[in-house]
């Protein structure tokens, strides 16, 4: 929930201010996706599937790979 004073200072600047704080954001929330991305596994998943069955192909990609799933 955002607090309601911020609220009000947010509704009062312009346009361009309003971008500013949009970027400072969006540039946080990235900085903490890239901390909580580092140091995990990525797998990929072969190019002939789809993204439909995307989990079905990466289940199918750890099982023969021998990795437990959950």
């Amino acid at each position: 929930m955002i607090a309601p004073e911020l609220v009000e200072k947010l509704q009062k600047l312009n346009r361009e201010e309003k971008l500013e704080v949009v970027r400072f954001l969006n540039e946080e929330l990235s900085d903490e996706m890239q901390q909580y991305l580092e140091g995990r596994r990525v797998f990929k998943i072969p190019s002939r599937f789809v993204a439909s069955d995307g989990g079905a192909a990466m289940r199918r990609v750890l099982e023969e790979k021998q990795i437990q799933v959950d």
